[in-house]
C-alpha cells in the first residue's frame, strides 16, 4: 500500500513538472581575470614577448637598470621622483627604449572597472612631470566636446540673471547611453616603418609635443592632442602612452596592439623586457588608498584612548589612600635597593654614625670624640640595654656581613643601642 501511494505521488509530481510552461534562460556573467592575471595587467604581454623570443618579466619597483639594449615598460601614475626621472632619461639616451604610461599601469581588474565618467576626469589634477619636461612634453586633460558644452552651458546659465535664463527639456539617457565612456576610447591608425597599425587607445589625458616630429618618430593623433608619441632620445626611444590600454591583459589580441608591441620591442633579436607596475610609491602610500577608511577608524580610536589615559585630559581620577606608600615603606625599598647592589657597608656605617650623634647630643661626659667604643660607654650602654659588653662593642668594629642574618642581628643591636640612648 504504501509502495503504490509513492509511485502515484512520483507520477503526479512528474505530470505536474511537465505541464508548467517554463523555459530555460541562459546568460553570460563576466568575473574577470583569476590568479595572475588579476595582479598583473602586462601578463598577456609578457608571455607574447616570450613566444616570440624575448626574456619578458615583471617587476614591483626598479630597483636595477637593465642593459642599454633593452626595454622599459614603466608607470608614472603615482607621480616619478626627479632622480629616477634623471637616470631613466641617462639610460634611455645611452641606447634604452622607455615605454613610459601616464595611466593605466594599475592591477585593477579590466572587466569590473570603467574608465570613469565625465566629472572624475574633471577632478584630475594636473601636476608636473619630469620625464615630460625634459622631453619638451606636457600632458592636458582629455574631455568630450559634447559634455564640455554642456557644462559650459550649465555654467552660464547659472551665472546669468533669471530672467535670461531659459529652461531647456534634458534629453533622458537610455540604460545603453547611461554612464557612457566610449569617448575615451579612440581609434588611431599609426603609420611607422612603413606599416600600419590600427591601434585603440584611451586615457583621461592627451598628449602635446611643443615641437616639430623628427625622421624615425611618430604621432597618435594630431601632435597637440596625441594619445601616443613615440621620440627619439639620443641613442635611445621614448614611447609615451596617455593610457597602458593596448598591452594591458584584455586589449592585446584587440586590433593591432600585438603586432605594434612586437615592433616596439623589435622583431629581430633576443631582448630584455621589464614591466614594471609601479615607478614610485610606498607601502604607506598603498595602504592610505586602499585602506583610508580603517586608518581613518584606528585614529580616532587612538584619540579617545589617549583622551581617557593621559592625566592632562578626562576627569580627575580619585586618590586611594590603601594605595598610597609612607615614608617608612620608601625607605625601606631604599634599603632593599643598597642590600641588592651589595652595599651593605653604607647601610651599616650610617647606622654607626646615627649612635654616635645621639652619644654627641646626649652623653658628652662619655664621648672621647674618637669614634670608638670604650669601657665607660659600653659599660652604660650594656646598663641601658641589657646587651653584654662584648656584643655592644662588636657593633661598632666587626666587617660588615654579607650573609642577610648576621646583618639584620648587627642592625637589630644597632637600632636598640640608639633607642636606649
Amino acid at each position: 500500500m504504501k509502495l503504490s501511494l509513492r509511485i502515484v505521488m512520483v507520477l503526479l509530481t512528474s505530470l505536474a513538472l511537465c505541464g508548467c510552461d517554463g523555459h530555460w534562460e541562459d546568460y553570460e556573467k563576466t568575473l574577470g581575470y583569476r590568479g595572475k592575471a588579476r595582479v598583473n595587467p602586462f601578463l598577456a604581454a609578457e608571455l607574447l614577448l616570450k613566444e616570440l623570443g624575448h626574456n619578458a618579466h615583471g617587476a614591483k619597483s626598479l630597483t636595477k637598470l637593465p642593459s642599454h639594449d633593452s626595454v622599459i615598460l614603466i608607470s608614472g601614475e603615482n607621480g616619478l621622483p626627479d632622480g629616477r626621472a634623471k637616470q631613466l632619461l641617462r639610460w634611455t639616451f645611452s641606447g634604452g627604449h622607455l615605454i613610459y604610461c601616464l595611466d593605466g599601469a594599475r592591477a585593477y581588474n579590466d572587466f569590473d572597472t570603467q574608465f570613469g565618467t565625465f566629472i572624475s576626469s574633471l577632478l584630475l589634477e594636473e601636476e608636473k612631470d619630469p620625464i615630460l619636461d625634459q622631453l619638451g612634453v606636457s600632458a592636458a586633460k582629455r574631455l568630450p566636446k559634447e559634455e564640455l558644452a554642456e557644462f559650459a552651458k550649465d555654467m552660464l546659465n547659472k551665472s546669468a540673471p533669471d530672467g535670461d535664463k531659459k529652461a531647456e527639456p534634458k534629453k533622458k539617457k537610455t540604460d545603453d547611453e547611461e554612464d557612457d565612456d566610449s569617448w575615451l576610447e579612440s581609434v588611431q591608425e599609426v603609420k611607422w616603418n612603413s606599416k600600419t597599425y590600427q591601434l585603440s587607445l584611451g586615457g583621461y589625458q592627451h598628449l602635446i609635443l611643443k615641437r616639430s616630429l623628427r625622421a624615425g618618430e611618430f604621432a597618435a593623433g594630431p601632435k597637440d592632442e596625441a594619445l601616443a608619441l613615440h621620440l627619439q632620445h639620443g641613442m635611445g626611444k621614448i614611447t609615451l602612452l596617455a593610457h597602458a590600454r593596448p598591452f594591458r591583459n584584455r586589449w592585446i589580441g584587440e586590433r593591432d596592439h600585438a603586432r605594434w608591441l612586437s615592433a616596439l620591442v623589435g622583431e629581430h633579436g633576443s631582448k630584455e623586457v621589464l614591466f614594471v607596475a609601479s615607478s614610485a610609491g610606498s607601502f604607506l602610500t598603498l595602504l592610505w588608498q586602499h585602506g583610508w577608511m580603517a586608518l581613518v577608524a584606528l585614529a580616532v580610536c587612538l584619540i579617545f584612548w589617549l583622551w581617557q589615559q593621559m592625566p592632562r585630559f578626562g576627569p580627575l581620577a580619585e586618590v586611594e589612600l590603601d594605595s598610597t606608600r609612607h615614608f617608612a615603606s620608601h625607605i625601606g625599598a631604599l634599603g632593599e635597593f643598597f642590600w641588592r647592589m651589595r652595599r651593605g657597608g653604607m647601610l651599616v656605617t650610617a647606622a654607626r654614625e646615627a649612635v654616635w650623634e645621639r652619644v654627641r647630643e646626649r652623653h658628652r661626659s662619655l664621648d672621647d670624640g674618637s669614634r670608638h667604643m670604650n669601657d665607660l660607654l659600653a659599660a652604660e650602654i650594656a646598663r641601658r640595654t641589657g646587651l653584654p659588653e662584648k656584643r655592644i662593642a662588636a657593633a661598632f668594629d666587626v666587617i660588615p656581613p654579607e650573609s642577610g642574618h648576621n646583618f639584620v642581628t648587627l642592625m637589630r643591636d644597632l637600632q636598640a643601642i640608639r633607642r636606649a640612648l
